[in-house]
């Protein structure tokens, strides 16, 4: 399969700044103070990109309260460095209070200036408000390393207001583009490339998810650097992959998102997860919303959402089942923020290899497109992801297969320290974070002195284990899916719906040491064109009586030399959904293979990651499949296909 092919398989305002400087008096104001009305700020004047003239709306900055006065390289002042405040101001959108945190650099430095770093908070989060470092959120070093920081509390999240949208273009854009805004009026200790302001982005998840956004949305694309961290490509593969809900992250995202955020989930992403977890489907106009806001809108779009266009929203939730609960409502959304072609920006991207939210596919989509727009995009790997929240029986294998490992990293986390965690290899994510921005925007070192993969895609195979590749394989050895069974049976027979134990299929035993690493695809017939042709079209919406409603979860599983059980490799599982012929796209995966291992094609009835989602219909329970699948087989360096 091809790239362009694996691309379009998965994918998927403006005006001048004119603001005010914050209060000189330390302290906040308990109320956001309103937005301006457009022409209310003296000098202000408007630029427009290719929005409808009715949704245009103007750069001004609304009052801005600060617990401290912003340090002055133009007076100054207070440039003693190393401080962090807080800062709150009103949406332009709809005067919802936005609230961030700013960390100067410990040292000043008035003559070189200062780029600027956004930090971001994963789901369900807050904003970081003392100097510490992690993973994905190295704010310390960033400090330490002359940089100033800000700090963001999302909408909905922590101390900001407005309901969670998601990475809503119109309404989390439009924040993220107001606090670049008020930095560049504020703080006049930062740097600038060509009149431009050097900025960059940090943070996982959601953190990350926000850095694509802003890139996105900022009509002075200011964005120069990125660092995301397991995050998204199309929200609609993340959480509805093959047309199969993603059945525990459906449940946890809306209660962590009301738990953590006091009840802060917008309603109509609340009925959305809802209603696929009652329907085992997301309604078409849900996966428009979260569609909208993912990446794949602005560089494909392939659902073709249309400006001013919400879809049928008036008749979404299910109803009387939850449509009169008070957590739901039919909500609105309209797309007001046309897809834009991506420009040249440097993205050093983290994602996990065992992520069952946000897989490998997802940031490999993003590193194509961003690698053909023209910046210095990298793609690293490492052996934790959102996986450790979710029920999984592959992370005890994996940490019995990595004891040794483990045992080593002990007095490391005895003392607290995790930092090992986000290693590809010998490349360490704080420090290659780090010396990525000191290149990038300081023109300071070499990040490939850190980064020592340079520009080859480097993946963990376990803890401590790692190689590195030019690119990522997709598919590869070709075996067929063929049992004793399927003459008389007309294909290897399936058993499906409830039942948690793997349908194992034997592909093949290895007679040397490999790698497998990379995208395997299958491609397969599913039920005899007889049976199917029996199957109704329509029914109803929670059984699915009589549509042979077959749903099924294929993974690449290993039967190690020395282990009875098959290992699911990874963890990683891509529902195939309905009957007839079949050409899918696999999980990314990246495992190290010893000779006598034998590999196989693992298919579930139901799997945690999925849980709730199966066949209902009693006529999806059983089913025949044939057909063949292509893994990513290496040689033991990684270097070539394996012989």
């Amino acid at each position: 399969m091809n790239k362009t092919a694996l691309a379009v398989g998965l994918s998927l305002s403006v005006a001048l700044l004119s603001g005010c400087k914050s209060s000189d008096e330390p302290g906040r104001s308990s109320a956001p103070q309103s937005a301006p009305a457009a022409g209310q700020v003296a000098g202000e004047s408007e630029r427009s990109i290719d929005l409808p003239a009715s949704f245009v709306s103007t750069r001004a900055l609304p009052a801005s309260q600060a617990d401290l006065p912003p340090a002055s390289c133009e007076d100054g002042e207070r440039l003693r460095g190393g401080r962090n405040y807080r800062v709150e101001m009103p949406s332009r959108v709809d005067a919802a209070a936005i609230v961030f945190q700013v960390f100067e650099p410990t040292l000043f430095d008035c003559e070189a200036r200062h780029p600027l770093i956004l930090e971001g908070h994963g789901f369900s989060g807050n904003r970081q408000t003392s100097a510490s470092d992690s993973i994905m959120s190295p704010i310390k070093s960033l400090v330490d390393a002359g940089y100033t920081v800000i700090s963001i509390d999302q909408r909905g999240h922590g101390e900001s207001g407005g309901t969670i949208r998601v990475m809503d273009p119109d309404y989390e854009g439009q924040d993220l583009v107001q606090i670049v805004d008020w930095a560049e009026a504020h703080l006049d200790y930062l740097a600038y490339r060509e009149g431009s302001l050097l900025l960059g982005g940090v943070g996982g998840s959601y953190g990350g998810g926000f850095q694509y956004l802003l890139y996105n949305m900022d009509p002075d694309q200011r964005m120069k650097a990125m660092v995301p961290h397991i995050t998204w490509h199309d929200l609609t593969y993340s959480l509805v992959p093959g047309g199969a809900p993603k059945g525990f992250w459906a449940l946890f995202l809306s209660a962590a998102g009301d738990a953590n955020t006091g009840f802060g989930m917008d309603p109509f992403l609340r009925a959305s997860l809802l209603d696929g977890l009652v329907t085992s489907r997301f309604n078409d106009v849900a996966k428009d919303f979260v569609y909208y806001h993912s990446p794949s809108y602005f560089w494909h779009n392939t659902r073709e959402l249309e400006l001013l266009d919400s879809g049928n929203t008036s008749n979404y939730l299910l109803d009387p089942l939850t449509g009169q609960l008070p957590i739901t409502s039919d909500g609105r959304f309209i797309v007001k923020t046309p897809p834009r072609d991506p420009y040249p920006v440097d993205v050093l991207m983290f994602q996990g290899i065992r992520d069952n939210l946000f897989n490998l596919n997802e940031a490999y989509l993003n590193y194509l497109t961003l690698t053909a727009a023209g910046g210095d995009v990298r793609l690293l790997t490492y052996p934790w992801g959102h996986h450790y929240l979710s029920p999984n029986l592959g992370l005890l294998q994996e940490t019995a297969n990595s004891i040794g490992f483990y045992l080593d990293a002990l007095p490391t986390l005895a003392d607290g320290g995790t930092d090992f965690l986000g290693n590809c290899g010998d490349v360490e994510a704080i420090r290659a974070t780090v010396a990525w921005f000191n290149e990038k925007l300081r023109g300071r070192g070499n990040a490939d002195n850190v980064i020592t993969t340079g520009q080859d895609i480097c993946l963990t195979l376990s803890p401590g284990d790692a190689i590195a590749v030019p690119d990522l394989t997709i598919g590869g050895q070709e075996f067929s899916l063929t049992t004793p069974l399927e003459d008389l049976l007309g294909g290897t027979p399936l058993l499906l719906g409830a039942n948690p134990l793997p349908n194992v299929i034997p592909l093949t035993t290895l007679e040397e040491d490999a790698v497998i690493a990379g995208i395997p695809t299958l491609t397969m017939q599913v039920g005899s064109a007889t049976v199917n042709s029996l199957c109704q079209a329509s029914t109803d919406p929670i059984l699915s009586v009589g549509t042979c409603d077959v749903i099924m979860y294929v993974g690449v599983g290993v039967i190690r030399n020395n282990q009875l059980l098959p290992e699911l490799i990874d963890e990683q599982v891509m529902p195939v959904r309905g009957v007839g012929p079949k050409k899918v796209t696999l999980s990314g995966i990246a495992q190290r293979l010893q000779a006598g291992d034998q590999l196989a094609l693992m298919i579930y009835g139901q799997h945690p990651t999925f849980a709730g989602i199966f066949s209902r219909d009693l006529t999806g329970l059983v089913t025949t499949i044939k057909g063949r699948v292509e893994l990513p087989l290496l040689s033991a360096d990684g270097q070539q296909p394996l012989n």
